[in-house]
């Protein structure tokens, strides 16, 4: 959270003071939930000092505390249990909230304590503090040897963060708005060089939207007043408006990573959301899906990687180890020319010079001989290196074959890796890797999952299409699911997704094959090509041999398209 959305989530908690304290837990290392009793009813706030996730916000979600509770944890329900919250500040919107508390002690004297929420990115800390302004404990201690400029340890007084000499956005008007961006190249990053808790993403983010929203005619010149003006006026109204909730935080799904944010943007695809709480919630468990495939399938990724090193050495092995087909076919022409000579050669000669009869007209060839052996053993000799050499050659041939045709396969579940989306899409393809012997199956005790679900989509003529994510969804799509009479498509000697297209044997609309064909080229290793070949047929002309590997098909009958993969085309038809 940078300090703009962390504002519009203090805003939001503002209901929480009056509150009484019911329950702490820690639901991780360095996440602090709190049970909060109001007017309003039973709310909970979530702390989290992580690196990569910290925040604060209320939340609904439900999380499982640890059975033995840490020592701060202790600390806090000793402290703060039953204590009523008396504010929750935020110093010049920065990164960093107060929130104040009034409890009785053991002999029912009234005292105060404050909880310090540094929410700054991987020096985030939580930090319970006395009345006198002494640091109790924090979740995270920070000792001389690991930092210089900050201590935070018990019976320190405690110091907020170095700040920089920046403005509140809250107390600037119109016109220090407008100054601040006046005559500036980058107004983006003038704004988030000049007023606390704006990053310069959410800053482009802020302006663009604010742009969007003014008069087209406009000059868009941050050196004309008229311009700047009205700029001045919307930061003013925007600031205004977040402090009385009056705006809609959203999360961005558009591009490789969701973003959370405090208003609508323009320009992007979003959700938005009645309060910061809702969109903070679906953020950050949008993040969390993304960061568990992420861990499981990094395992994943190692021992596809690792195997397919190995096959590549192992294929560039025996391709060197595949002798030359002319230097073996000498060997057997020298046996046969010894052979057919045998009656005009002297014994234990070096040097045998007949005529090779194979060349018209023919001409003289001289082979080298073993003196200590005669012209039939000699013979006899250049057949067996001849045998030996040609056996020798085909089989380096056909492991050279079956070692190219395991990496194809192996990169093909490295693509299907990429298009993991959840748990059972996981699973089915480590069991995959488990069946081919890649990595052992250490799991014990395995919890069954669900079969994970294709792909799905509804083609502009509203018949449902079906695209597979891995090779054993491919064969389940294929075998089990379609009808013979569906329509199957798969690239064309392109490892890719089978897609199978719900027509029962009517005729398929040709911008329904289109888009199919499209949405097959996708989902394949070709998807950043162009102009790639497309194979259709009906699926009970698709057959799987005999031992082959998951995913593996051969089928007849089949036409091809060609045509240019269209990943705009699949969020487009995507069934929501």
């Amino acid at each position: 959270m940078d300090g703009l959305t962390l504002a519009a989530s203090v805003f939001e908690l503002q209901c929480l003071i009056g509150g009484k304290i019911e329950k702490i837990r820690q639901p991780e290392k360095y996440e602090l939930l709190f049970s909060v009793h109001t007017n309003g009813g039973s709310k909970q706030l979530l702390i989290s000092s992580s690196t990569e996730n910290c925040r604060i916000h209320l939340t609904e979600e439900k999380r499982l505390s640890p059975i033995d509770a840490p020592v701060f944890l202790m600390l806090l329900r000793k402290h703060l249990l039953g204590a009523r919250i008396t504010a929750v500040e935020q110093p010049n919107r920065d990164r960093v909230v107060i929130i104040r508390f009034e409890t009785l002690t053991e002999l029912h004297d009234s005292t105060s304590f404050s909880l310090v929420c540094e929410i700054m990115g991987k020096h985030s800390n939580i930090i319970l503090v006395d009345e006198g302004g002494n640091i109790v404990d924090s979740i995270r201690r920070v000792s001389a040897g690991m930092s210089s400029v900050r201590l935070v340890l018990p019976h320190l007084a405690y110091e907020l963060p170095p700040v920089q000499q920046k403005h509140d956005p809250l107390t600037l008007s119109a016109a220090d708005f407008a100054a601040i961006i006046a005559g500036s190249v980058r107004p983006d990053k003038a704004l988030s060089s000049a007023v606390y808790g704006l990053s310069p993403s959410v800053a482009q983010h802020l302006l663009g939207s604010i742009c969007a929203g003014l008069d087209a005619k406009l000059s868009g010149d941050t050196s004309d007043p008229v311009f700047t003006d009205a700029v001045g006026h919307a930061l003013a109204d925007f600031y205004s408006d977040l402090r009385e909730k009056r705006t809609r935080p959203s999360v961005i799904t558009s591009g490789a990573k969701s973003t959370l944010l405090p208003f609508e943007p323009a320009g992007y695809e979003h959700i938005s959301f009645a309060s910061l709480s809702e969109a903070a919630d679906e953020f950050y468990r949008i993040r969390a899906e993304a960061e568990s495939i992420h861990r499981r399938t990094a395992s994943l990724e190692r021992v596809l990687t690792n195997s397919i090193q190995r096959i590549e050495r192992k294929a560039e092995k025996f391709a060197l180890s595949i002798g030359d087909e002319a230097e073996i076919d000498r060997l057997r022409l020298f046996g046969e020319l010894l052979t057919a000579n045998m009656y005009a050669l002297p014994d234990r000669c070096r040097i045998a010079k007949v005529d090779n009869y194979y060349l018209d007209p023919p001409a003289p060839v001289s082979i080298p001989m073993d003196e200590t052996l005669s012209a039939a053993d000699n013979a006899q000799q250049y057949y067996k290196k001849y045998r030996k050499a040609k056996s020798a050659r085909d089989i380096a041939l056909v492991k050279r074959d079956e070692a190219l045709r395991e990496l194809d396969y192996l990169r093909g579940v490295e693509a299907d890796l990429s298009q993991c989306l959840t748990d059972s899409d996981f699973d089915e393809i480590r069991t995959e890797l488990v069946n081919g012997g890649y990595i052992r199956d250490n799991q014990k005790k395995k919890q069954k999952l669900p079969p994970s679900r294709p792909h799905h989509f509804v083609s502009s003529d509203g018949i449902d299409i079906y695209v597979g994510k891995n090779n054993t969804q491919n064969d389940r799509l294929t075998f089990k699911e379609a009808s013979p009479d569906d329509l199957w498509l798969h690239t064309k000697d392109i490892h890719g997704s089978h897609v199978i297209v719900r027509c029962s044997g009517r005729n398929v609309p040709d911008q329904t094959l289109l888009e199919a064909a499209q949405l097959a080229a996708f989902y394949s290793r070709a998807k950043n090509s162009a102009a790639v070949p497309v194979d259709y047929t009906r699926r009970k002309y698709v057959k799987k041999p005999s031992g082959a590997n998951p995913g593996m098909v051969i089928y007849t009958n089949q036409h091809t398209l060609i045509v240019d993969p269209d990943p705009e085309l699949a969020e487009r038809l995507r069934r929501k």
